[in-house]
């Protein structure tokens, strides 16, 4: 009976620890462009994200995959609007070379409120993809590409990745585990 007893102890304590770390966030979601055909669109839907721009394109990209290049003239940013929200962004920008480029990715709430905002500046001898980053909570849509590039220059978009924000089951289930463990550790208390 004691065996019993501790087994059942054992698995209530442990429980809502394995259902916190394992499920408290939503699993990321990555946008990649290769399967994609694109010239000259508006927009463009994926796994609940939209992206918008006045022109864009699917085209090789430094890193050897398609991605989305923006296309007008002026230059203009690329818009990717997060449905349900989201706690993470992020994206990878780069170019072929040939001139500086001052990479940015910019993250709003849903009142038009910047959360956050990280640059990474590429020198025009740079031929790659930088990674950027941001997190933070009530994320609804995120603007990413170049400012102060030289003559206009797009840069490339690719593996547009988000975490969305946790479905209220997953809350219930941790609230729930909790629960059962401060019930457990009251019950052990009168026991002894």
């Amino acid at each position: 009976m004691k065996k019993n007893t501790l087994i059942i102890y054992s698995i209530a304590l442990f429980a809502p620890f394995a259902f916190a770390t394992s499920s408290v966030h939503a699993a990321p979601i990555t946008i990649n462009f290769d399967a994609l055909s694109l010239s000259g669109v508006s927009s463009y839907t994926e796994s609940g994200v939209t992206f918008t721009a006045p022109s864009f394109s699917t085209l090789d990209s430094p890193n050897g995959t398609l991605a989305l290049l923006e296309e007008s003239s002026p230059k203009n940013f690329l818009r990717a609007d997060i449905s349900g929200g989201a706690v993470s962004v992020s994206v990878d920008l780069g170019d072929f070379g040939g001139d500086s480029d001052l990479l940015f990715l910019e993250v709003f709430d849903s009142s038009d409120t910047s959360l956050g905002r990280t640059e990474f500046f590429i020198e025009a001898s740079f031929e790659g993809m930088e990674t950027l980053s941001l997190s933070t909570p009530g994320i609804s849509y995120a603007i990413f590409g170049a400012i102060d590039a030289v003559n206009g220059s797009s840069v490339y978009a690719d593996n547009f990745t988000i975490t969305p924000i946790p479905e209220p089951e997953t809350y219930a289930m941790l609230l729930a585990g909790l629960g059962l463990l401060g019930f457990t550790a009251r019950r052990r208390k009168q026991n002894v």
